[in-house]
């Protein structure tokens, strides 16, 4: 399974609102945990590992692909960003 997402910084401004996060980093960077929500969306997992590999940055077009018992986010060059792996 695939899907896209993008998030722009209304959307990543209103989810630091949301959770009361000043950090700066993120007037560029998207926060990670903010993905993670999107990537487990369609799976039911109680357990899991989150790896995040490089940083992403708003308005970054981002890809989601369900492999067996892994999820990996990249960008459209094919660069992964993060990786949730189940745990059995």
């Amino acid at each position: 399974m695939r899907n896209n997402m993008k998030y722009d910084l209304e959307i990543v401004q209103a989810y630091l609102k949301l959770i009361n996060d000043a950090n700066p980093i993120h007037d560029e960077i998207v926060p990670g945990q903010l993905v993670c929500e999107w990537l487990l969306n369609d799976v039911v997992w109680y357990k899991y590992k989150v790896q995040y590999k490089n940083p992403i940055k708003i308005n970054e077009p981002l890809i989601k692909e369900i492999i067996k018992n892994k999820i990996v986010c990249m960008n459209e060059d094919g660069t992964v960003k993060i990786v949730v792996s189940k745990i059995e």
